[in-house]
């Protein structure tokens, strides 16, 4: 995806390595679970870095506090008075495999923009203040999810080069609301996460669904792709996966 053909030449090149690397890993007997899981020397190397990250903010429309951990317990509670937020940010937060506490009060008696708009915010910038310079990571990855009659791809890419394209149709079905969150949010709360949070994201749609089913495929597909990009590669020696060398520049 995309315009330029430099980017779409290189991104590319780069898929094709990433999967090279992984076939070869299978072949040697380490398939995913084995290099990347619980046991792994990657997970371990995770938990001895103690990414982790907070943030309070308030303003006259909400009051928010944030807090993450990369690594170790899952302990997840989403509460900002939005219950299909909640569960949109929870989903990813499991698949994800990281520690996410998030509590909000916001001005709920006008609509869900700002509750929604703000913690989705402040939830990235943790995230991305959690992985610090990215170095040694995996930093991109794909994944793909199912809910229902959906089925949502992500590919991802920790890039400092924050970026957000997506196809789901989530008015196939004129549907205004998802639960308690409107139509109009699901986007915005992708996006907020994705500019917030320094990644590069591209969401497509592989089967329609209603908009609760893509919304979540999404959000599982998103976590599960979160989860390897953010896993370290002790390949890497804590080098940056970039030919510059960097993603500060």
């Amino acid at each position: 995806r995309g315009h330029n053909g430099h980017h779409i030449v290189e991104s590319a090149f780069k898929a094709f390595s990433r999967a090279l690397r992984n076939l070869i890993d299978i072949r040697k007997g380490k398939p995913e679970e084995v290099m990347w899981g619980a046991d792994s020397e990657s997970f371990q190397a995770g938990v001895a870095m103690k990414r982790e990250a907070s943030l309070a903010r308030k303003t006259k429309e909400t009051s928010i506090s944030v807090d993450v951990k990369l690594d170790g317990l899952e302990d997840v509670s989403v509460v900002s008075g939005v219950k299909a937020f909640d569960g949109l940010l929870t989903e990813i937060a499991q698949q994800s495999g990281m520690s996410l506490q998030v509590n909000c009060n916001g001005d709920l008696w006008v609509d869900d923009h700002h509750t929604t708009e703000d913690v989705s915010i402040a939830v990235g910038k943790v995230l991305n203040q959690a992985l610090g310079s990215k170095g040694g990571l995996n930093r991109m990855w794909t994944s793909s999810a199912t809910e229902g009659d959906a089925k949502v791809e992500v590919v991802m890419d920790l890039s400092n080069r924050p970026c957000l394209t997506h196809d789901l149709d989530l008015s196939l079905h004129d549907e205004e609301k998802v639960d308690d969150i409107s139509i109009e949010m699901i986007e915005h709360v992708f996006d907020s996460l994705v500019m917030n949070g320094q990644m590069t994201v591209h969401i497509v749609q592989l089967q329609a669904g209603k908009a609760g089913e893509l919304t979540t495929a999404a959000a599982r597909a998103f976590g599960k792709a979160l989860r390897r990009c953010i896993a370290v590669d002790p390949r890497r020696a804590g080098a940056t996966a970039s030919s510059k060398g960097t993603l500060s520049v």
